[in-house]
């Protein structure tokens, strides 16, 4: 597995850990179409992105023009660099806490887990 691989990896079981509550989407880019970043997902109506690192590696030119596009349109982005426990401590918090607001909202009766046209 390479280092960013293994990256990958600490991230995907963050977002596990809070399923069915967390959308995540992995792009496999090919080259073709618009940039994006490593990880696409949603929690509670909120959008984030997650872009993993080896070790001493930064973000491209490019993923940092798509980092800020992504973050004008309001979209929360993590980059997640080797084995920096802060930063996966960080993003496992951030997701509990959108987590936590989403089920809280859905208690209320504030939200529905579902889109009308799928309720039977």
């Amino acid at each position: 597995m390479t280092p960013e691989g293994k990256v990958k990896v600490r991230v995907k079981a963050i977002i596990k850990s809070y399923k069915p509550h967390v959308y995540s989407h992995w792009p496999v880019l090919n080259g073709m179409g618009e940039p994006t970043l490593d990880c696409n997902g949603s929690v509670g109506g909120v959008a984030f992105s997650v872009e993993t690192k080896k070790e001493g590696a930064g973000l491209t030119m490019r993923q940092m023009r798509t980092k800020a596009d992504m973050e004008n349109g309001g979209v929360t982005v993590f980059v997640i660099v080797g084995r920096d426990d802060l930063a996966l401590a960080e993003f496992d918090a951030w997701l509990r806490e959108r987590v936590i607001r989403w089920l809280d909202k859905l208690e209320r009766g504030g939200g529905s887990p579902w889109p009308k046209q799928c309720e039977t």
